[in-house]
């Protein structure tokens, strides 16, 4: 069941990803295909006040940490940290550099 999982999560990041570049702390570099979108969450504890932050989705096996950059349609981002990972596909939040 996992293997069907898995291989959904690798169809969706192609059918729906992109290609990224990821620049590692360690000035290694790796290319990738996720998805960048922009997402509503809640601020705070009060659930009626929302912010936009930007998300990247990525196989779950690619570990980055913050201050990892990524670069996608020529622009420049930063990791901040992880929001989720379903064992399939890890959800990063990272912000314009």
């Amino acid at each position: 069941m996992d293997d069907a999982f898995q291989q959904m999560g690798h169809s969706i990041l192609q059918t729906f990803g992109q290609s990224v570049l990821l620049t590692l702390a360690d000035q290694s570099s790796l290319e990738a295909l996720g998805i960048i979108k922009t997402e509503l969450v809640e601020l705070g504890k009060y659930e009626a006040i929302q912010g936009q932050i930007i998300v990247l989705s990525l196989d779950s096996s690619i570990r980055l940490k913050r201050g990892d950059t990524v670069q996608a349609n020529g622009l420049l981002y930063q990791v901040d940290r992880k929001l989720k990972d379903d064992g399939y596909l890890a959800k990063w939040n990272i912000y314009a550099d």
